[in-house]
């Protein structure tokens, strides 16, 4: 096993010190959950045959299994493979129980044991219902609790109530909370190309600062800064017969229905080339104006909205439920906006699209309200478009291979 100069100095610390709760917070690919898991796995492993009882959450089960379970296997040369309805493994001797804890109820699957362990990772994706009865469960001798995380917004209860305690000590003197702040640059294993291309690829501002050097910085001003209309808003031209068509769309009445119609080229660069933005319409008419646009559209994706979606079909548009989530979709619409080494960005949006352009230059972060808990997400004003080209790219980047003609 080949250590990073910080992993080697984190073991020799634990070794040294075995703090109560060792968290490992920052950057992506910083090395953060190879180091843990060889922490738990030697945590395990030295109650050997006992049959405790230990702890491993994640955002969900699925999330768990490709960053935890999947490479300790590789790693340790051992079988993860979670076993029917329990979600739980054998090693040495010990029972693993895995949860996902991503919803509120998450915690009521956790309950009844008495854990030796607690190997929490993306800790600040865990509903904070099921962080609370993990630590309930960590009552056996001596248990340690290992997280990963990485960064979010400063006043993240992960941030205020952990993280920024680092070198507390208890009553006995032992450490009782040991942070470890990675960049990515404390991973010499990554290749310089990979580590290049990642910073060329990742917007500038809060995704650079959060994802990159791993700090906790807050979402401010507005959410698409890189947008430029000098460079991405472009004159219509004739789009090719062999390009790829799409269409999202974002309900509404009293706010408007949008349309976007985007096509992809042969470099996978995305052109929104029309919209269609309209107000207290009924959907029978909304249909029926977007089916005078154009034809042969690949895939339609929309909004959840289950009776609207039904009425669209009864007029014969039949869409796709969107990927909704917002800050990674917001994330992948910002990719787009970055200018490479073509000096070419990813998307370009036709001038005809008037209120797609509008709202680029309007769709803000929402600000902090005093004396409010802190909720990071864009303002619920100027967001129809952007709403729908949301949707558009995550179909593209996320599930790419879905081809659904209608």
């Amino acid at each position: 096993m080949k250590w990073t100069p910080k992993q080697r100095t984190i073991v020799k610390h634990d070794q040294a010190a075995s703090p109560k709760i060792t968290i490992l917070e920052g950057a992506v690919r910083s090395g953060k959950t190879f180091i843990n898991n060889a922490l738990f796995y030697k945590m395990v492993r030295r109650n050997s045959g006992r049959g405790y009882h230990y702890i491993i959450t994640g955002h969900t089960i699925g999330a768990l299994r490709r960053n935890v379970l999947e490479p300790m296997a590789e790693e340790f040369g051992i079988d993860t493979k979670l076993s029917g309805t329990e979600n739980k493994f054998i090693l040495a001797g010990n029972h693993v129980h895995c949860f996902g804890t991503d919803k509120a109820d998450s915690y009521k699957i956790v309950t009844g044991m008495t854990a030796h362990g607690w190997y929490g990772n993306e800790i600040s994706l865990s509903h904070p219902n099921s962080i609370q009865e993990c630590f309930n469960r960590c009552s056996g001798d001596d248990a340690r609790i290992l997280w990963d995380t990485n960064p979010d917004y400063p006043e993240h209860p992960i941030k205020t109530g952990y993280i920024d305690r680092s070198g507390e000590l208890l009553s006995n003197g032992r450490e009782h909370i040991k942070t470890w702040h990675f960049e990515i640059d404390d991973n010499p294993t990554l290749s310089t190309e990979y580590v290049e291309s990642l910073k060329a690829n990742t917007p500038p501002g809060m995704w650079y600062d959060r994802k990159i050097k791993g700090l906790w910085v807050a979402a401010e001003g507005l959410v698409f800064e890189l947008f430029n209309s000098a460079v991405h808003a472009v004159e219509p031209f004739e789009i090719p017969d062999h390009w790829r068509k799409f269409r999202a769309i974002d309900y509404g009445y009293e706010n408007p229905l949008v349309c976007l119609w985007g096509a992809e080229d042969e470099d996978g660069i995305l052109y929104i080339f029309d919209e269609h933005y309209e107000r207290r319409m009924l959907i029978k008419d909304h249909a029926a104006a977007i089916k005078k646009r154009t034809d042969n559209i690949s895939w339609t994706v929309a909004d959840h909205d289950a009776q609207d979606n039904a009425e669209m079909g009864s007029n014969n548009i039949y869409a796709m439920n969107a990927n909704k989530a917002v800050s990674a979709g917001i994330q992948k619409v910002a990719e787009r906006l970055i200018v490479g080494k073509n000096n070419k960005p990813r998307l370009y949006v036709f001038k005809n699209c008037v209120n797609t352009l509008q709202e680029f230059g309007r769709y803000a972060w929402a600000p902090k309200k005093e004396g409010q808990p802190a909720k990071e997400e864009p303002m619920k004003v100027n967001d129809h478009a952007m709403d729908a080209l949301r949707y558009m790219v995550m179909m593209l980047d996320v599930t790419s291979d879905i081809q659904l003609f209608v």
